[in-house]
This record gives C-alpha cells, sequence and structure tokens, in this order.
C-alpha cells in the first residue's frame, strides 16, 4: 500500500504584505456585508411598500363601494333591460372630484356586465376584467401598472382601482439613499479603523522578529512563550522546537567531532606501528607481507570513518530493514585490534554461534570493536580476550570478556558517560568508547551490559544484544 503523498507547502508572494493582504481581505469582506445588507433593506423595503399600498388599493376600491352602494343596489334590482352608457353618474360630482384629484399616476374603473361605464381620467386602456377578487399587473405603453378588482355580485359590478408601479420604485430608491449615506460615510472611518487595528495586532509579530534576529549567532535558548500574545504561542513554540533542534545538532556534530578523534586514534597508531615495522624488515618477502597488512589497515581506517560518518547520521536516516551476522562483523573488529592486541601481548578468541540480528552492519561492527578495544586495553599482558555468540529466545548476544580489573559496579552505568573515565581506567583514553557503543545501541533498539565474569574470575563481561532478524 502506497503511502499518501504529502501536500506541496502553500506558496507567497514574496513581495506581498501580510497587512495589506489582510486589509484587502477584510475591506472586501465589509463591502460583501454591506451589499449584503442593502440588497436585504432592498427586499425587506420593496416588500413593505407594497403591502402598504396594497392595502391603498384596497381601501380605495372598499370606499368606491360604499360611496357607490345605493347606486349599486338601485341599478342591481333592475338589470333587465338597462343601458348603461359610459358617464352615467355612479358617483356624485363631489366624490368624482375627489378620486379625479386621486393623483395622476392612481386610476379606478367601474365594469357592468363586462362593459366599462365609469372611469377616472387617468390610467390606460384596459380589458374588461375576468370578475375574481385579486391583484393583477399590467403592462400599458411601457408602464407597469398594479390593479386590484373588487366584483360586487349582486349587481354585475367589478370596481378597478390601480396605480403605476414607479411610485413604489421611486420610494424604495428614497429610502435606500437615505439609508446609504450614513453608511457610505462610516466605510471610510471603519476602514481606517481596522488598519490601525491590523498595524497594531501585527505589532507583536514585529516583535517577535525583532527579538529572533537580535539574538547572536550561539544563542539558542528557547524563547519564553508566556510573554507572547496567544495566537502567536504556536508560532514561539515552532521557533523553540527549531532551535532545540539545531542545538541538538551542534551537539551532535561537536559528539562527532570528539568520536572521529577517539576512533582514529587506534587504527592510526596501528598503521604506524606497522610502518616503522616495515622500515626496520629486511627480509623482502616479509616486508611485502607487512606491505599488504599496511594496506588492509588503511582500508580498515577508511571503512571505520565510514562507520564514524555512518554514526554521524544516527537516527532517522539508518535504515531499520538491515540484517547483520555478529559472528562476520565480530571476526571484522577483532582483525582491526590484533595488532595491538598482539603488541601488548594479549590473545585473541572467537567462539559460538548465532543467528543473524536486525540492524546496520557498520554499527554492529562499531560497536563490538569498541568493546573489544575496550578489553584489550584493560587486559594485562600474556591473557585473553574472549568473544562468545550465543543467543536467546528473542535476542542474539554478543559477549566480550577480559580479565582486566573490571568496573566498579556504581560506575557501570556512569561509563556510558561521554568523557567519564573510571577509577580503574588505564591508558590514554578519552572516555568516549563506550559513550558510542550506548548511543549506537540505543539507536539499533540493543541492550548492552555490563557485569563480572560469569565464571568468578577477575575482569568484566560486556554483553550486546540485538532483536533476531526475521527468518
Amino acid at each position: 500500500m502506497k503511502s499518501p503523498r504529502p501536500l506541496a507547502p502553500r506558496t507567497f508572494d514574496p513581495r506581498a504584505s501580510v497587512t495589506g493582504q489582510l486589509f484587502r481581505r477584510v475591506t472586501a469582506l465589509l463591502i460583501a456585508i454591506m451589499i449584503t445588507v442593502f440588497g436585504m433593506m432592498y427586499w425587506t423595503a420593496r416588500n413593505e411598500i407594497d403591502k402598504v399600498y396594497d392595502g391603498q388599493l384596497i381601501t380605495g376600491a372598499n370606499v368606491l363601494r360604499a360611496l357607490m352602494s345605493e347606486e349599486i343596489k338601485e341599478r342591481g334590482q333592475n338589470r333587465s333591460g338597462v343601458s348603461l352608457e359610459i358617464g352615467d353618474e355612479w358617483l356624485s360630482d363631489e366624490d368624482r372630484k375627489a378620486f379625479d384629484a386621486y393623483a395622476d399616476w392612481r386610476m379606478f374603473r367601474i365594469w357592468k356586465d363586462g362593459r366599462l361605464v365609469l372611469g377616472s381620467d387617468t390610467g390606460p386602456s384596459l380589458a374588461p376584467p375576468r370578475g375574481q377578487k385579486g391583484f393583477e399587473t399590467a403592462k400599458v405603453a411601457g408602464k407597469h401598472w398594479r390593479i386590484f378588482n373588487l366584483p360586487v355580485g349582486e349587481a354585475g359590478v367589478t370596481i378597478q382601482v390601480g396605480e403605476r408601479t414607479s411610485i413604489r420604485s421611486v420610494l424604495v430608491k428614497q429610502i435606500l439613499v437615505e439609508l446609504a449615506i450614513p453608511l457610505m460615510l462610516v466605510l471610510p472611518a471603519s476602514l481606517a479603523l481596522i488598519w490601525l487595528a491590523l498595524k497594531d495586532g501585527l505589532r507583536a509579530v514585529r516583535a517577535l522578529v525583532a527579538a529572533i534576529g537580535d539574538r547572536g549567532s550561539r544563542d539558542l535558548s528557547p524563547l519564553d512563550t508566556r510573554t507572547w500574545p496567544l495566537d502567536l504561542q504556536p508560532m514561539v513554540r515552532s521557533v523553540n522546537d527549531l532551535l532545540t533542534r539545531l542545538q541538538r545538532s551542534y551537539e551532535h556534530e561537536r559528539q562527532f567531532i570528539d568520536s572521529a578523534a577517539h576512533q582514529l586514534r587506534t587504527p592510526l597508531a596501528a598503521l604506524s606501528l606497522q610502518a616503522q615495522l616495515i622500515a626496520q624488515e629486511d627480509d623482502p618477502v616479509e616486508r611485502a607481507t607487512q606491505v599488504q597488512q599496511l594496506r588492509e589497515g588503511v582500508a580498515r581506517a577508511s571503512e571505520l570513518t565510514e562507520q564514524l560518518l555512518t554514526l554521524a547520521q544516527l537516527g532517522p536516516r539508518i535504515d531499520r530493514d538491515l540484517t547483520a551476522d555478529p559472528r562476520a562483523e565480530a571476526t571484522a573488529a577483532l582483525a582491526e585490534i590484533a595488532v595491538i592486541a598482539a603488541a601488548k601481548g594479549v590473545a585473541l578468541a572467537l567462539e559460538g554461534q548465532t543467528p543473524r540480528v536486525q540492524g546496520d552492519p557498520a554499527l554492529v561492527r562499531l560497536i563490538l570493536a569498541n568493546l573489544i578495544e575496550n578489553a584489550v586495553c584493560h587486559a594485562p599482558p600474556d591473557s585473553e580476550v574472549q568473544v562468545l555468540l550465543s543467543s536467546d529466545r528473542n535476542l542474539g548476544w554478543v559477549t566480550v570478556s577480559d580479565h582486566g580489573p573490571g568496573i566498579p559496579t556504581d560506575e557501570r552505568e556512569r561509563v556510558f558517560q561521554r568523557f567519564f573515565r573510571g577509577a580503574n581506567a588505564r591508558g590514554s583514553g578519552s572516555g568516549l568508547g563506550l559513550a558510542i557503543v550506548e548511543e549506537a545501541s540505543r539507536v539499533l533498539g540493543g541492550r548492552v551490559i555490563l557485569a563480572d565474569r560469569a565464571d568468578g574470575a577477575p575482569g568484566l563481561e560486556a554483553r550486546f544484544g540485538l532483536p533476531k532478524a526475521a527468518s
């Protein structure tokens, strides 16, 4: 199953200003809100005005019905044979004058059995109504009219009252203009306050940038999160994490330099000793043999350098899927130290078997080389350093035993600290060997145990174990 691809980091315009971008977005949001408010205001005002003016049309139609109630009653009782012409006096002169003065955008019509019998001077020519009560909208000569039909069933009369819809639009526009002027005056002031608020809000960011920029190249101490606003504290924590990683990187680099110096000292000493032996050897055959040994020593020193570089990259860059053969790595480690051991008169022995284990072979050899070198350094002349391979249910073990002075029980934890040298330490070591062993073992997920010899003899027994590789 393939792992999901990581999202590409978002890119930003390096020429853009954060304050400017925020201001533009807030301004766009504010304008969008104002447009929405204006739209809601228009819809509400239009709806309310329609209700009011529709109510006035209904009232006007009912007023006409009331004023003509007697005429409608009389003419309704004698519907047959009655011929009504336009202009019949359905209204008194006073009532007619009042409705004619209603307004030039309003009109009324009175229909009798589908025939227009009375109407105001204003208004368009309309088709006879269909006799249904309610509103309708008509467009005549490019003008829209809102008309209310009121049938009077007992007389076959329909009263129409209408008005042009343009007056409603004029009123809506007037209301919106009256409301828009204060809002348009408030908009510049609001934008100015928003700009000032953004500048002030980003002041803490500028202060954080200044606090980081004012630090020296060696000042990697974390920032105090309590002195920054809540929304900046995640950024401060991220900066602190970066500073911590940089500090660890610097410390790791320094430790690598110390480890490299420690690890290269022994191979260089062996190469120097072999060079001296070659210079003193007169036999061509023996000299050729020693030259070959010197070449092999140079190769081992080069390989050791690669191992140190691997140690410097401990962590996520180590391949967790590698497996190692403990016997092969122990043999290689013994070959590295054989010249030094022979010079001290210390014999080296390798016994036992163990299955393959999980781990980088280079790191396994690095650990074994340090344990064996430590044993040879503390072993007395004419003694033996034994490397024993074994295994249990879960782990493969490599045990390095010597006949040296051993390590007191109260120092066995401390000897894994860098530069610590115990009371029984011998030679001119720097106290880094077991520290390298501990660090490499931790990376590999292994165990290192220091104990007295199992046979009760004087000396130290160092056990290194790693999980068995899957078969």
